[in-house]
């Protein structure tokens, strides 16, 4: 991975975060539990040029369809 393709995974990982814990009113501990379980920081990092073509709000709900018991 070349480094501008790792700084646009951390930043679309940065923004993606962001995005849900607002939407979700969730602390950074509660973040870090969510991704304990489903992986959600390793999902976005294993595609980054599917949420580098979202919006925030679309970012949150791909997270939202990634963490719900139907993915």
């Amino acid at each position: 991975m070349t480094n501008i393709r790792l700084d646009n995974s951390i930043f679309l990982m940065y923004l993606a975060t962001e995005e849900y814990k607002r939407e979700h009113d969730l602390s950074n501990e509660e973040f870090l539990e969510l991704d304990k379980k489903y992986k959600i920081l390793k999902y976005i990092a294993d595609c980054p040029d599917i949420f580098d073509s979202m919006t925030e709000k679309e970012m949150a709900k791909e997270i939202d369809y990634y963490v719900s018991p139907n993915y």
